[in-house]
């Protein structure tokens, strides 16, 4: 299992050469399709956001633009300062180079980890974190790759990760910009051939966004030493040990998972979380 430094530094490789946020992949019509039907973007008007992994800040952009009045930017990379240098023209932006288990208990209204959790080998402290981070009436949203419905997918993709995450930044790069016309030809099938593997998740998704941010996405697939994908039960008894409840959940395009929740620890994992380390 690789470290978890290992995976930040990966993205922060990645995030200081994919800095271009850019047509569909950034757009408020994006991030309503990615938080619907469990949550109405309008219900960002006012409130204080987390955004957890800010990578480059393309949420960070949108939650501003959906009418955020304040925003915690998270990332422990290197691309901090991409992160930053990319915001820098908006207002209410607060940053923050910490890793997802030392999210400030700010009070926030909303926690986003959006395509973060799956990154984190042991994520029970980041969990834990964004659950005390909340206000009374906060809520997480947090989406994470699904394991249902991507079987055949994984076969290919698992054994090629092995080669890819021990390769330099530079030749996962090249080898994503080879991937792409094929991965295009795949996806346009998939519109005549609606029964294929991943056919929702390419025909609504990756055919949508430009090829820049389809490499990207390749890219992305290609690069860290660890990805987790989540069955249903799996996920719903990992939120229930961390304290959440209220828990709505939504397979999206047949490729993940988005989930809403709200924390509510019971009194024995206060008391557990409170307990001096041995």
């Amino acid at each position: 299992m690789a470290h978890p430094s290992d995976t930040i530094s990966d993205f922060g490789d990645q995030w200081q050469d994919f800095t271009q946020n850019t047509g569909y992949y950034a757009s408020l019509a994006a991030l309503r399709d990615l938080v619907r039907p469990l949550l109405d973007i309008d219900a960002l008007e006012g409130r204080y956001v987390a955004d957890v992994g800010a990578g480059t800040g393309r949420y960070t952009r949108l939650f501003h633009q959906a009418g955020a009045r304040k925003i915690l930017a998270l990332e422990p990379s290197a691309a901090f300062e991409v992160l930053k240098r990319g915001t820098a023209d908006l207002s209410g932006i607060e940053y923050s180079s910490e890793t997802a288990d030392n999210l400030p208990a700010n009070g926030f209204d909303w926690v986003f980890c959006i395509g973060v959790l799956q990154f984190i080998p042991d994520p029970v402290p980041a969990l834990k974190a964004m659950g005390r981070a909340l206000g009374a009436q906060g809520r997480l949203f947090l989406w994470v790759y699904s394991e249902e419905k991507n079987g055949w997918y994984l076969s290919l993709l698992r054994p090629l990760r092995r080669l890819t995450s021990r390769l330099p930044h530079r030749m996962v790069k090249y080898l994503a910009a080879l991937l792409l016309p094929p991965a295009e030809l795949y996806a346009r099938l998939c519109r005549h051939f609606p029964r294929l593997p991943m056919a929702e998740y390419l025909t609504n998704y990756f055919l949508r966004v430009n090829r820049y941010s389809r490499r990207l996405i390749i890219h992305d697939q290609l690069n860290p030493g660890y990805a987790k994908y989540y069955r249903r039960e799996e996920l719903q008894s990992l939120l229930e040990n961390c304290g959440f409840t209220d828990i709505r959940m939504h397979h999206r395009l047949g490729y993940s998972w988005s989930v809403i929740a709200r924390y509510a620890p019971s009194p024995q994992t206060i008391k557990l979380e409170g307990s001096p380390s041995r």
